[in-house]
């Protein structure tokens, strides 16, 4: 017998007490010894049919009290109510019996359920604790599989090297074979020996290469005191190879013509020289032309322009001595030749993928160096597509920023052209007086007055950045001429079709609907007509220096026009799409979200995720990219956005989904992997 059991005995025993004595009576049976469990008795009862006699009693006591209830409405019968009241109370207490079972019944069944519960929660307590046993378990083994040695940083040799070179006593095949422990020992021990074999002879190969070091210096000290007889040997061969024509020979000549060369042509000339020694001829060739004959017939005429120019800007325009002589008419002579150049020239020949050749000019005048291109190859077979892209003018525009070359770095020139000669224009062109860039002068060696204090330098100092000056101008000019080629072959490409790298179309789906119709080169107005065109030329993203083209996609009855400019530093500077729309009307970037976010996949999104690899064909694959996008962009487009009506394109891309947002953004970024278009 279980506690509760005996709970509930004790319960039933108290019960019985209290009724006894509440119902006392001084009677027989109160005297009489009364033995039976009443209570016992009652729970022992069946209590499946307690209802039935609910109902049945209800249903008695309804009928007494319809009974008693007709017999007071008359005084005669009277005592049938009277008869009935004993009924009444035996029900009233078979009533009271049944409340008591059901009471009963309900408090069992509620035992009962909070026994089971408590089953139950032991049953899961038990399983998680089981549970979090196995848990930490698995995280032991984990650990344990996840253990690295830090023998097992050490680079080994294989096991077929390690049994073929170590001796059977370190290798011991008939145990390592069989014990992958024994296996790892010997290896590492093997290893051992090997590091202190290398180790030893290093120190051997150390004390070999000192003594190669001191017979090296021998052997210099030898070379020093052989370079006098060489030098009087040089001096011994010089007729004989005046005689045979051999370019030491000539390359003395030309050291001798450069004596006649301008001060300032000259420094031009050693550096070039210099550069052109260092990397053996490979990317520049220097030569000097002019005829020393007109030297000599020069007549500068320095005292004509004193008062202009002033002395401290001036340069000596040769250093071979000509007559002077003087007339009536110096002054009308000096407005003629105002532009005067120095009868020699330095020519500067660089090849990079193509070819352009260079004169260096001297305005005796204006004491400025100018620059002219006199050839450029391959010449371009027609220019309705390329326009000014290998044009001789505009070729060095902007080879460092802001030097467009259109006005003279001397402030006393510019003085003399436009105040006292009349020049309210450029008086330069590439083929009569060459270009005074400002990095023609950084790299011949001259300094004028600048606005700005903080840009004047020591003449010290000036001469120690020709050299670093003269490598970036024609790295510089190395890149423009690779560039320049490459933009060359991109747009014959586009005379058709947007030929893009086979490698870089692949990345993209084949089916591309919308077709390049037109690719003109166009003027400088063309980009001010656009409304955001005032803005970017502010932020510096566009400038008048740029090349500027329009082309055209079309697919069906929408029409795409394109505005390229492409800046003089491409490809360090990106070209920038200026988009206009003509379908259903006519939409701008200003007027259409949708149009100005394709072009900011454009000319933002698009270039910052392309890979390095593409970069030599930036423009085929902005193209590409963006006639991938128009398909997009017409194939999403749908009655809910700002252009309205059915579906004119067939929708042959995978989208995730059409738009997204409030703004309807599109998706215009190529999972490559998958041919599907997402967002970015």
């Amino acid at each position: 017998m279980n506690k509760k059991e005996k709970n509930e005995i004790s319960s039933r025993e108290k019960k019985a007490k209290r009724i006894k004595t509440h119902h006392a009576r001084p009677n027989i049976l109160s005297i009489l010894p009364v033995n039976v469990d009443c209570f016992r008795l009652e729970e022992q009862e069946p209590a499946d049919d307690c209802y039935e006699k609910f109902l049945e009693t209800c249903d008695k006591m309804r009928d007494y009290f319809h009974n008693i209830c007709i017999s007071k409405r008359g005084k005669e019968n009277e005592s049938v109510a009277i008869q009935l009241r004993p009924f009444v109370c035996m029900l009233t207490m078979r009533l009271k019996k049944l409340n008591r079972l059901d009471k009963h019944q309900w408090k069992k069944s509620r035992d009962a359920v909070n026994e089971r519960k408590q089953k139950v929660d032991a049953l899961h307590l038990h399983y998680q604790n089981l549970l979090y046993e196995a848990t930490h378990l698995q995280k032991e083994v984990t650990k344990c599989l996840e253990f690295r040695s830090l023998d097992e940083e050490i680079e080994l040799v294989t096991v077929e090297e390690f049994y073929r070179d170590a001796p059977e006593t370190i290798s011991k095949p008939e145990i390592t074979k069989h014990d992958p422990h024994e296996l790892r020992l010997a290896r590492l021990f093997w290893e051992s020996e090997q590091r202190k074999r290398f180790a030893q002879k290093l120190k051997e190969a150390e004390v070999t290469k000192q003594q190669y070091i001191q017979d090296q210096k021998v052997l210099q000290e030898n070379l020093a005191n052989i370079l006098p007889i060489l030098k009087s040997i040089i001096d011994a061969a010089e007729p004989f190879e005046s005689k045979m024509g051999m370019p030491l020979q000539a390359m003395q000549v030309t050291h001798k013509l450069a004596r006649y060369l301008s001060k300032s042509l000259y420094v031009l000339y050693v550096q070039a020289s210099a550069y052109k020694e260092h990397y053996g001829g490979k990317k520049i060739q220097i030569d000097i032309e002019g005829n020393i004959d007109d030297i000599k017939t020069l007549q500068p005429k320095p005292e004509d322009l004193s008062d202009e120019s002033g002395e401290s800007d001036r340069e000596e325009s040769t250093e071979v001595d000509a007559h002077r002589h003087a007339g009536s008419n110096k002054k009308s002579e000096a407005n003629k030749d105002i532009l005067m150049k120095h009868p020699m020239t330095v020519v500067m020949t660089i090849e990079k993928e193509s070819k352009i050749v260079l004169e260096f000019k001297y305005l005796i005048h204006l004491h400025v160096v100018t620059v002219s291109v006199k050839s450029l190859s391959p010449e371009p077979m027609s220019t309705e597509l390329i326009g000014d892209l290998l044009r001789a003018d505009t070729f060095l525009n902007c080879l460092f920023p802001g030097d467009r070359g259109q006005e003279s770095p001397n402030l006393a020139s510019i003085y003399l052209l436009k105040t006292k000669f009349g020049y309210d224009d450029n008086p330069f062109s590439n083929e009569t007086s060459g270009w005074p860039y400002t990095w023609v002068q950084t790299i011949c060696g001259l300094e004028f007055l600048s606005p700005d204090p903080e840009d004047m330098l020591d003449s010290k100092d000036l001469y120690r950045k020709i050299p670093a000056s003269m490598e970036k101008t024609i790295n510089t000019i190395c890149s423009r001429l690779v560039s320049r080629n490459q933009l060359y072959h991109q747009i014959l490409s586009l005379e058709q079709r947007i030929n893009a790298p086979p490698k870089f179309a692949a990345l993209y789906p084949s089916n591309i609907s919308s077709q390049i119709r037109k690719w003109i080169p166009v003027s400088w107005k063309e980009v001010l007509n656009d409304p955001n065109a005032e803005e970017l030329q502010n932020l510096g993203i566009v400038s008048e220096d740029s090349l500027v083209y329009k082309a055209e996609l079309q697919r069906g009855s929408a029409s795409l026009s394109v505005l390229v400019t492409i800046a003089p530093e491409y490809p360090v500077k990106t070209p920038v799409f200026l988009l206009s729309l003509n379908w259903k009307g006519f939409h701008t970037t200003t007027s259409n979200f949708a149009l100005r976010e394709l072009e900011e996949e454009i000319n933002v999104h698009f270039v910052e995720a392309l890979s390095s690899e593409f970069k030599d064909n930036l423009l085929l694959c902005q193209m590409y990219h963006l006639a991938v996008c128009f398909d997009v962009f017409l194939e999403t487009e749908n009655s809910g956005d700002s252009f309205e009506g059915p579906h004119e394109f067939q929708r042959e891309k995978v989208v995730v989904r059409y738009n997204r947002g409030s703004s309807r953004s599109r998706p215009y970024k190529c999972v490559s992997s998958q041919g599907i278009f997402t967002y970015r």
